[in-house]
């Protein structure tokens, strides 16, 4: 069967397990590795080849499924049931492997058989069960059966092992006990229409009933499980795995029994709230999705058959509401029941019912695996042959992790912990073994432990959540002392240059004492503030330090920010000035207290002649300014952040704090004298004063750059590329904005990305340059950064361990450690850790905690979570909160939900994130009195009033309208069920019309398959109805009409015409002329006829018809 049919070959419908497995057979060839079962046979005695060959015809004989393969038929993937073929039976002979030496001949056998287990499967190609015999001795031999889980599952090897031993046994099997064919099962499992071509009603109810089921019961559900990984996920998932031993010894499993009955639940469900605790806790994930085996063979007709009836179905596990150990058995015991009652809808059908993202890196829907099997380990006493039965391990993963346990005849529960190679370490699963260990031994002890206070740690506890960044090295002067100091040992150096100017240190520090002397007129001293509201230059230093040489109290506006933000953060602050570009743009309670920025500069008609260094430093011992500088614990700036109630929150920050910072982050990047540093943020943003003071305080120069630099992708690469500049530090977003407009930093320079996660691919890109790139970390509350990381290209994205002086702990809800891997939150202590809140003592005494390990010191909980790598850095996963970071400014959903709801005809509002972990972007969910939605300017309108409220980053860029806000089991706003809900008011993308011939080639066979009158070239594939099967028509016919064969895979990433049509376009350039089949003649819309060559095989068929028992006559073809 290399080319064609054979000619009594029979043909029937795939199934949709069948047709699952074949498409990711397509997408990845590695999967084929992941679905290979396998058993090892260790046989004693005198064993007769030729007898146990002929057994294995005999059986192949009996189940059609052994002699089956798929193939493509007229754009349907079809089973090709082919009489006659057997599989081969291999003899290995390894007696002659070092004859003596035992040891030897098993690293020969295991080498072989792993070989075997791991041998690619051609699914066209029958049969698909293979064997392989091994001679050790001459009464020991081995024999493997491997078969491809499309045409047999666990169960159905288990019956072709008995037959087999019955036949070689017996000489040959009952005829009464012919099983039920799995074509047939097929064909009765899908429905098949009666004579007048309705489908079965019962069939049809049963379905919709199911579909229902899990439609409500999976709404809202994350589709996605982010276990803590010890490598980057790859782009396409490798199916490579290994194994971790499990057991429970059977007093300890009689134990489990006694509390499942007296808990009212299964043993199986025991085991399963164990593993979900272990899987929410390590991933911080309190909603999760767990995919279930199931068996599929509730029919009693089915307990011969021989084929792929099992299916996979996903069980919520809802943490949300942190439930006991024991309320979460019981709830887990009844979602069970739900889950077995409606397993009979196909996974793949599931799959395109709730349309998950589709990822080629990874399994839809969950990505973790929970069954509690049948023992394979068995031992037969046949006539002068033992025969032992184990499984054997082909090496390879499904999904990221997997516990499989079954129950031994000791009475123990005995399995193991697979997992994928391409993400763990061998120690991370032994971890995940051992932590599930502890939770049962807790579930134990005392069912009535939250979830949340399930204690992960090992015995003695594990302090590996505790990460020190280790000392400072000898400290500094405050930093305007330190400034001071710098401009005595390089006077002539540039210290500062705008667009307009250069300073040198000698200049600056002229500059900032006659500024300082104007802010003293004008009624600041010392531990006023002093609200700084200026364009940014050279200026805008200048102002800064000029607050400090007062020991006043600096506090930075953002003139883009809305007036009433700017009248919100005045009125707390009641700065004693205020210093403005323009000071009409202040509030008029204000207004009288406001220094025009210009006031602070020199007079241009008379400008100073530049001093003499010593005179500078003179001046600024002697000036007549409030004497003595400050003191350590003095506050240096108040910074306001997002506030969940609407009002923006002050943060006050010590000059300690900030000292200890500078200190650590420029030795950590060897700023120095030379360095040349590009400031493009916003002085609203605390990161600007790294950008603004780093340089200063090490001798460099800081350039700073215009509030237009980061607006347009090749100014911002212009200015990076500017002679010099050897440092800058952006967000992520800024980052590939520059690289966007093909901006390449050169060998040296330092680049610093914070403010928001890092994505991998930027973090890839970012790293493949000649440049230094560090991911930084850090809340206002503890001075700008905390932690860092050196980026690599290939490496995970992590954000390091703390920098010198800071402390990190990772703790649960109640504050207590979690051990390495598991997700808790993060805390921060040291020198950088803030003052507090502005005038809100009590959200500083919630926010900033005793540390338990140092008295009279604080930590900082971030509302963070995080987990420690085995390799001691730090993972960032998520937020604890509402609270999120959009383009590098930290946001708090519940101000942008007040602004919602103070619209006119708002009666409630939600906010989320979007694409977190890449382009992040806001979304409002509104739900209306009336018809204050219909309008079709109802977004612009919206927009319109939310800009004269909130500062542009926190403005939605999209907007839905809603029926109800969706509210979790504690009555609190879902937040993960948002997305994909309700009506978008601004219509999304607008649809593209195809305009090459190449895209008008592609948008016809996407209207042809999916039923559509047109297409725009950035419509999702999936999106307008799609599926995984109809992709692989899709790409079928894309090959066969346009000559192009296209990677599934590939297909994946980018599921539009646009993608597709570029592909084609490189093979054939623009070819106006694409408009059918290249030289193919393949039909695809009317079915082969006898003598027609079939589509894509060349095979011919007419059709005949086959009885299913018990049901209606059904089609199947045979070729002629």
């Amino acid at each position: 069967m290399k080319d064609r049919i054979p000619p009594d070959a029979h043909l029937f419908p795939a199934s949709p397990g069948q047709e699952r497995l074949w498409f990711l057979d397509r997408m990845n060839a590695t999967a084929s590795r992941a679905y290979t079962l396998a058993l090892r046979l260790d046989l004693k005695g005198a064993l007769e080849h030729t007898t146990l060959q002929a057994a294995l015809n005999r059986v192949m004989e009996r189940h059609e499924a052994l002699r089956t393969a798929l193939r493509q038929v007229d754009g349907r993937l079809t089973q090709v049931v082919v009489p006659g073929i057997t599989a081969g039976l291999p003899l290995v002979d390894l007696t002659d492997t070092a004859a003596d030496d035992d040891e030897c001949r098993r690293r020969e056998l295991d080498r072989l058989l792993g070989q075997e287990t791991r041998r690619p499967w051609n699914l066209a190609q029958p049969p698909l069960l293979r064997c392989l015999l091994a001679r050790l001795a001459d009464d020991h031999h081995v024999l493997l059966l491997t078969v491809h889980h499309a045409v047999c599952d666990g169960l159905s090897l288990q019956i072709v092992l008995r037959d087999l031993l019955q036949a070689y046994t017996q000489g040959g099997l009952d005829p009464d006990t012919e099983p039920l064919q799995f074509a047939d099962y097929v064909v009765w499992n899908s429905g098949a229409p009666d004579d007048d071509g309705t489908p079965d009603p019962q069939w049809a109810a049963r379905r919709r009933r199911a579909r229902d089921h899990w439609t409500d019961t999976l709404t809202g559900a994350p589709h996605i499980l982010e276990l803590p990984t010890d490598r980057r996920r790859p782009a396409l998932q490798s199916h490579a795995g290994a194994r971790v031993p499990v057991r429970l010894a059977p007093a300890y499993a009689d134990r489990l029994r006694d509390w499942s009955a007296a808990h009212g639940v299964t043993p199986f469900t025991a085991l399963l709230t164990a593993y979900v605790v272990v899987l929410s806790r390590t991933s911080g994930c309190d909603d999760l999705l767990v995919g279930l085996p199931v068996a599929g063979r509730g029919h009693p007709d089915l307990s011969g058959t021989v084929g792929y009836l099992a299916n996979t179905c996903p069980l919520r596990a809802d943490l949300r509401t942190d439930p006991t150990l024991g309320d979460l058995s019981r709830t887990l015991y009844t979602t069970l029941t739900g889950v077995l009652d409606h397993a009979d809808l196909p996974f793949g059908e599931l799959v395109d019912l709730l349309a998950p993202p589709r990822m080629p890196e990874r399994n839809p829907l969950f990505q973790v695996l929970f069954g509690l099997q049948q023992d394979v380990r068995r031992s037969w006493d046949l006539p002068g042959l033992h025969v032992d039965v184990t499984d054997a391990d082909c090496g390879s993963a499904r999904v990221d992790l997997s516990l499989f346990l079954f129950e031994d005849r000791s009475g123990a529960f005995e399995g193991f912990l697979e997992y994928a190679t391409a993400l763990f370490e061998h120690s991370t699963a032994e971890r995940f073994a051992d932590q599930l260990h502890r939770v049962l031994n807790q579930l134990l002890r005392d069912a009535d432990v939250p979830v949340s206070a399930v204690d992960l740690t090992g015995v003695g506890g594990d302090t590996t959540a505790r990460i020190d960044g280790g000392p400072l090295e000898q400290p500094w002067p405050l930093v305007w002392p330190r400034i001071v100091e710098i401009a005595g040992r390089h006077p002539d150096a540039e210290a500062v240059r705008d667009e307009r100017r250069a300073l040198d240190y000698t200049t600056l520090l002229a500059r900032v004492e006659t500024a300082a002397a104007r802010l003293h007129r004008a009624g600041a001293g010392a531990g006023d503030r002093v609200a700084v509201c200026v364009e940014r230059d050279a200026d805008t230093v200048v102002a800064l330090l000029a607050c400090w040489r007062l020991r006043a109290v600096y506090v930075p506006l953002d003139p883009a920010a809305p007036p009433p933000r700017r009248a919100m953060i005045l009125d707390q602050a009641a700065p004693a000035v205020v210093v403005a570009t323009d000071p009409a743009t202040v509030p008029d309670a204000h207004r009288a207290r406001t220094l025009p920025a210009a006031a602070l500069a020199p007079d241009p008609a008379r400008p100073p002649a530049r001093p003499s260094p010593a005179a500078a430093r003179a001046a600024v011992a002697s000036a007549p300014l409030p004497a003595g500088g400050a003191r350590p614990p003095d506050t240096a700036y108040l910074m306001f952040t997002s506030g969940s109630t609407g009002r923006p929150k002050g943060v006050a920050v010590s000059h300690a704090s900030l000292t200890s910072f500078l200190h650590a982050l420029t030795g950590r990047i060897e700023l120095g004298p030379g360095d040349r540093w590009l400031a493009l943020t916003t002085t609203a943003f605390d990161i600007s004063l790294l950008e603004l003071l780093g340089p200063l305080v090490t001798g460099a120069t800081v350039v700073v750059a215009p509030a237009s630099a980061q607006r347009g992708a090749v100014e911002l690469a212009d200015r990076l590329s500017a002679a010099g500049i050897t440092v800058a530090q952006a967000t992520p977003a800024v980052w590939r904005l520059a690289l966007s407009a093909g901006w390449q930093p050169r060998q040296g320079f330092t680049l610093l990305s914070g403010g928001e996660a890092l994505p991998p691919d930027l973090a890839d890109a970012l790293a493949r340059t000649p440049a230094d790139v560090h991911n930084l970390y850090g809340p206002t509350e503890t001075t700008i950064w905390s932690c860092a990381a050196t980026v690599r290209p290939g490496e995970p994205v992590t954000i390091g361990h703390p920098l010198p002086g800071t402390r990190v702990l990772v703790a649960d809800a109640a504050l207590r450690p979690v051990p390495a891997g598991v997700c808790g939150e993060l805390l921060i202590g040291g020198p950088g850790v803030a003052t507090g809140y502005l005038g809100d003592p009590r959200r500083t005494a919630a926010r900033f905690v005793p540390d338990p390990d140092r008295t009279g010191e604080r930590l900082y909980r971030t509302g963070d979570l995080v987990r420690v790598r085995p390799d001691g850095l730090i993972e960032f996963v998520g937020r604890a909160d509402d609270q999120v970071k959009v383009r590098g400014h930290r946001i708090e959903l519940g101000e942008i939900e007040a602004a919602l709801h103070a619209l006119p005809g708002i009666r409630h509002a939600a906010a989320t994130v979007l694409d977190p972990r890449g382009a992040a972007r806001i979304a409002a969910f509104l739900v209306a009195d009336g018809d204050a939605l219909d309008a079709p300017d109802a977004a612009t309108a919206l927009r319109g009033r939310l800009a004269q409220v909130l500062p542009a980053a926190y403005l939605p860029t999209e907007l839905y309208a809603l029926d109800a806000v969706p509210l979790n089991p504690n009555g609190k706003v879902d937040r993960r069920a948002l997305p994909g809900s309700g009506r978008r008011l601004d219509g999304g993308h607008e649809r593209v019309a195809p305009s090459t011939g190449a895209e008008r080639a592609v948008a016809r066979l996407w209207c042809e398959l999916l039923g559509l009158p047109e297409v725009g070239i950035h419509d999702d594939f999936f999106g307008l109805g799609g599926h995984s099967m109809l992709a692989a028509r899709l790409l079928q016919r894309i090959d066969d009409d346009l000559g192009t064969r296209v990677p599934v895979a590939e297909f994946f990433i980018e599921p539009t015409v646009a993608r597709l049509a570029r592909t084609v376009g490189q093979l054939h350039g623009d070819d106006t002329a694409l408009h059918g089949p290249h030289g193919r003649t393949t039909q695809h819309t009317e079915p082969a006829s006898p003598g027609q060559p079939a589509p894509a095989d060349d095979w011919d068929f007419p059709a005949v018809r086959r009885t299913v028992p018990g049901q209606v006559p059904v089609h199947q073809e045979v070729v002629q």
